[in-house]
């Protein structure tokens, strides 16, 4: 199959998501924009009204990974037969690295995290995409481990916000500013401290201490 160059349009919005991302909505200009991509600015009028209308169309291709995201928990979930150690583990570690760090999802969150201070519309986007999207997975994902009785019976919201924390932990310390990029000694320094807290963790709610290993 022959790869489609991207659209002009496609090209402006990667433009401005990469630079919105580090510099901020405000500091960056549709002529920066322009100058970026390789076009006039009156080319970027042709396909967006002002530079409000970029953000807002990047708020809603964020919007939309979290609707597909939160459809791909459903579908996943729907498979799960048993939840053993290394799978619960692994879970974490993959949300870490093919969600978060998923290069545009990555972007879109930095870009995020600049603009909810403000932007209502970006700060609800980055609470459903880090908090509420997630929670509401892994509070399903727990009522299936307490059911099937991999771990003791306990309240899944709290379980699944303190296993939610452990991986924003992780996420924040090694990536939440930046700056370090998405090296692969980084990722693997994360990788490997994400991958010994969820062992932890699953330890404390095992029913044995043998149980899933």
């Amino acid at each position: 199959m022959i790869n489609q160059e991207p659209s002009t349009k496609e090209r402006i919005l990667a433009a401005a998501l990469d630079m919105f991302s580090v510099d901020g909505y405000w500091t960056v200009s549709i002529r920066d924009i322009g100058k970026a991509v390789g076009i006039k600015e009156s080319s970027i009028y042709y396909h967006f009204k002002n530079k409000e209308e970029i953000l807002h169309t990047l708020l809603q291709q964020a919007e939309q990974v979290t609707h597909q995201r939160k459809q791909g928990f459903s579908e996943a979930l729907s498979q799960v037969t048993e939840i053993k150690r290394e799978l619960f583990v692994a879970a974490g570690v993959a949300y870490l690295e093919h969600y978060l760090l998923e290069e545009r999802m990555y972007k879109l969150i930095l870009m995020l995290t600049l603009e909810r201070q403000r932007n209502q519309e970006a700060a609800a986007i980055y609470h459903r995409l880090l908090f509420a999207a997630p929670q509401e997975h892994q509070v399903r994902v727990f009522t299936v481990m307490i059911e099937q009785r991999l771990i003791a019976p306990a309240d899944p919201e709290v379980l699944a916000a303190a296993y939610q924390a452990l991986i924003l932990y992780v996420f924040h310390k090694y990536f939440g500013s930046g700056v370090n990029g998405l090296t692969e000694a980084v990722r693997t320094e994360a990788r490997a401290e994400l991958s010994a807290l969820l062992n932890h963790y699953y330890d404390k709610m095992s029913l044995q201490g043998e149980n899933g290993r």
